[in-house]
């Protein structure tokens, strides 16, 4: 009876095995690659037919012609408010500051496609250029897709052998894949704030004009620049990662590649914590900083 047990037991460990080790190598597939495509992008991100339409080719199409037809309402806005302070005598922006402000605001509006695309070339630069030196220093391009290839070829000994998921590798293994499918679901949540962000950046622009919503500028484009940084910190982490030398008999690789893991699902953590703004990470309720003292 105790025979058939243990039997029964090693039977369903052989089962669940085989179902982890078919979901990582589905995963190691698949992943990887769009991952490296959402974590590192360029200007294409928002240079698509549908996108510029949607922003607006020219300032009597898209959000740029909404834009455009709030600028008589700040106007109008502002003298109601200026006529109001003389009676109210609290203290208003002067006119010829309005004015001088509100020209050029409304020329960087009408830009801000321009000044967005601009934006993320030079980001796209930074971490395209930290990838470049780390593939000159070790020989190999910087990316997702290489950096679990070598994982799997220097720590786990043999690919033909079923991982076993109660081992220390297989912990490891399983910490690692759950932890690059929460990266596909951050990275991409990164993505699209990016586009929404280059929609707003407009508004943002028009807030500008005026003293007492100028902060609401200043947050979107802290937080622009701040979910854009976050893939020059994430280059900076890959290449590192591709320094250390990872042994297959080495307990303390296996600890910095969970290391290495876990500093990649809090890189926007850490931007949100040195630069505020928002943070995309699903771990976390997203905020955003709207905080007028620290804008």
């Amino acid at each position: 009876m105790e025979e058939t047990d243990v039997t029964a037991t090693f039977s369903i460990v052989d089962v669940i095995n085989d179902i982890f080790s078919k979901l990582f190598s589905s995963v190691d597939n698949g992943i990887y690659e769009i991952l490296d495509k959402i974590t590192f992008i360029d200007t294409n991100i928002i240079e698509k037919d549908s996108f510029i339409k949607l922003f607006g080719e020219d300032s009597k199409s898209g959000i740029l012609l909404v834009c455009n037809s709030l600028i008589l309402g700040i106007f109008l806005f502002y003298i109601a408010n200026y006529l109001f302070s003389h009676i109210t005598y609290s203290k208003v922006q002067p006119p010829y500051a309005f004015i001088f402000k509100a020209i050029v605001f409304i020329a960087i509006m009408n830009s801000s496609f321009w000044i967005c695309e601009q934006i993320i070339n030079i980001v796209s630069l930074i971490s395209g250029s930290i990838r470049e030196i780390g593939k000159s220093l070790f020989g190999e391009e910087i990316s997702f897709v290489n950096f679990i290839t070598k994982i799997n070829d220097k720590i786990y000994v043999s690919k033909e052998e079923m991982l076993d998921v109660t081992s220390f590798d297989g912990i490891i293994k399983t910490f690692t894949t759950f932890g690059f499918m929460n990266l596909i679901f951050t990275y991409s949540l990164r993505y699209i704030m990016i586009q929404v962000f280059v929609l707003l950046f407009p508004f943002a622009v028009l807030c500008g004009i005026y003293d007492k919503t100028a902060w609401i500028f200043k947050s979107v484009v802290k937080t622009f620049v701040s979910l854009l940084l976050e893939q020059v910190l994430i280059a900076l982490i890959l290449v590192l990662a591709f320094s250390f030398s990872l042994s297959s008999s080495s307990d303390l690789s296996k600890v910095l590649y969970i290391g290495i893991i876990y500093s990649l699902m809090k890189a926007n953590m850490y931007m949100y914590m040195v630069f505020g703004g928002i943070t995309t990470s699903i771990t976390n309720n997203i905020g955003i900083n709207a905080n007028r003292g620290g804008a």
